[in-house]
C-alpha cells in the first residue's frame, strides 16, 4: 500500500473514533430517556454493571452524553468524523456562556475552524470569537472559572508528588515567567533546564532564597490603543494563551512597557514595530506576525523558538522573508529529515510531508482586520 493510501486509512480511521463516540452518547441518552424519572439520577449507577466501570465514571459517561446531545449540531459533526470528541466538547464547554441564539451563531463558526486545525488553536480562535460575539458574558464566565481557583496535590510512584494550582492565565503567566528566568540564570550543572524550574518554584514556595538574579517579569500583551483610550473593548492577546477580556488586563497594561505595532488594517498581520526599548527588532517583528512555531500544530510560542533560515543560510538571506520561528524539535525534524518547508510571498508557510503532502500553516493575525 502506497504511503499515501495508508495516511488516508489512517485519516478515515479517526474520523470513525468520533462516529463511534457520537453513537455510544445517543444510545446512552436514549438509554437514559427510558428510565424512571427517579431512577435517572442515579444513572452512572446503572452504567457500573453494564460497562464495569466506577459510578464516578459512569457519571461522566452520562454528563458528557448529554452535553453531546443537547447540542444536535456538534453531535453531527463529531458524527460525520468532522472533529473529534475533544473538539466537540471544548465547542460546547466554550458556547456554555452564550445564550440560545449566539449559541446558534457560533456552534457553526467554530466546528468549520476545528475541522482544520488542532485543539489549541480551535480553542483559542473559540475563546477569541465569543469575547466579539458577548465580550459581557465571556467575562462572566472568566468570573466564574476565576472562583475555581485552588491548589492540589497529588501523590505520585517512587516517592513523587505533582502540585497543581490553578489561577487567572495571565497571573499563571507571569509566575512562569519569573520561575524561568531564575532557573536560566543559575549556573550550568546536571540540571535540565525542567529540573531547575522545579527547583526554584519549590525554593519560591518554601520562602527560600533563591542565589540566581530575578530579572524583571514580563510578558506580552496585544491589544489595541483603541481599547486604552476607552474606545473599545476588543479581547487582548496574551503571548502563548490567547485571548482574554479586555478589562482583565487594562491595569497591567497600563504599567507596562509598550511597543507600537503597525498591522495591516486589511488582515490584522504585523507589518512594523517600533518600540521604547532598544531591542532586536527584526527578531520581534517575526514574533509578532508568527506567535507560534510555524509547524502546522505546533503550540510553542515564538518567544521560545529558533529563528530559522527557510533557505539555507548565504550570507544575506537573514531577511524577514526567509526567517520564521519554529520549536528547536521542528527545526531539528526539518534540518535533519526529509520534511520541508517554503516561505510564500504572502507570507504563508507551507510544509511538505515524507511522503510528498503540502500543508501550509495559516497566518495569525494580531489585531482585528479593519471592518471594510
Amino acid at each position: 500500500m502506497a504511503p499515501a493510501d495508508i495516511e488516508d486509512e489512517l485519516v478515515a480511521a479517526y474520523a470513525a473514533i468520533g462516529r463511534a463516540v457520537a453513537d455510544f452518547a445517543s444510545t446512552l441518552m436514549k438509554l437514559y430517556d427510558d428510565l424512571d424519572p427517579q431512577v435517572q439520577q442515579y444513572a452512572g449507577d446503572v452504567l457500573m454493571p453494564l460497562l464495569r466501570v466506577s459510578q464516578v465514571k459512569g457519571n461522566k459517561l452520562v454528563d458528557r452524553a448529554m452535553s453531546l446531545v443537547e447540542h444536535p449540531v456538534v453531535l453531527e459533526a463529531l458524527s460525520e468524523g468532522r472533529i473529534d470528541e475533544g473538539k466537540a466538547l471544548m465547542i460546547i464547554d466554550q458556547v456554555s456562556v452564550l445564550d440560545a441564539a449566539n449559541q446558534a451563531i457560533a456552534e457553526p463558526v467554530l466546528i468549520a475552524h476545528a475541522a482544520t486545525h488542532n485543539y489549541t488553536a480551535s480553542q483559542r480562535y473559540a475563546r477569541r470569537f465569543i469575547l466579539k460575539l458577548d465580550a459581557e458574558a465571556a467575562l462572566r464566565r472568566h468570573e466564574e472559572k476565576r472562583k475555581q481557583r485552588l491548589v492540589e496535590k497529588f501523590n505520585l510512584d517512587d516517592g513523587m508528588a505533582s502540585l497543581r494550582v490553578v489561577l487567572p492565565a495571565l497571573k499563571a503567566a507571569l509566575a512562569f515567567d519569573r520561575i524561568d528566568r531564575i532557573a536560566r540564570a543559575l549556573p550550568k550543572d546536571d540540571r535540565t533546564l525542567d529540573q531547575k524550574r522545579s527547583d526554584v518554584a519549590a525554593d519560591l514556595l518554601m520562602g527560600k532564597e533563591t542565589p540566581a538574579p530575578q530579572g524583571e517579569v514580563c510578558v506580552n500583551l496585544t491589544m489595541p490603543i483603541t481599547n486604552i483610550l476607552g474606545l473599545t473593548t476588543d479581547p487582548a492577546m496574551l503571548a502563548g494563551y490567547g485571548p482574554l477580556p479586555a478589562p482583565i488586563v487594562a491595569d497591567v497594561a497600563a504599567n507596562g512597557i509598550w511597543k507600537r505595532i503597525l498591522t495591516d488594517p486589511a488582515t490584522g498581520m504585523a507589518e512594523h514595530i517600533t518600540t521604547y526599548r532598544p531591542t532586536p527588532a527584526q527578531r520581534e517583528l517575526i514574533n509578532a506576525r508568527y506567535p507560534t512555531c510555524t509547524m502546522v500544530g505546533c503550540n510553542q510560542p515564538a518567544h521560545r523558538c529558533d529563528l530559522d533560515h527557510c533557505c539555507p543560510f548565504d550570507g544575506t538571506n537573514t531577511t524577514i522573508a526567509n526567517l520564521r520561528p519554529k520549536c528547536r524539535h521542528h527545526h531539528r525534524m526539518k534540518t535533519h529529515s526529509n520534511w520541508s518547508c517554503e516561505n510564500r510571498p504572502d507570507g504563508t508557510h507551507a510544509w511538505t510531508t515524507p511522503s510528498g503532502k503540502v500543508i501550509e500553516t495559516e497566518l495569525e493575525p494580531i489585531a482585528e482586520p479593519a471592518p471594510f
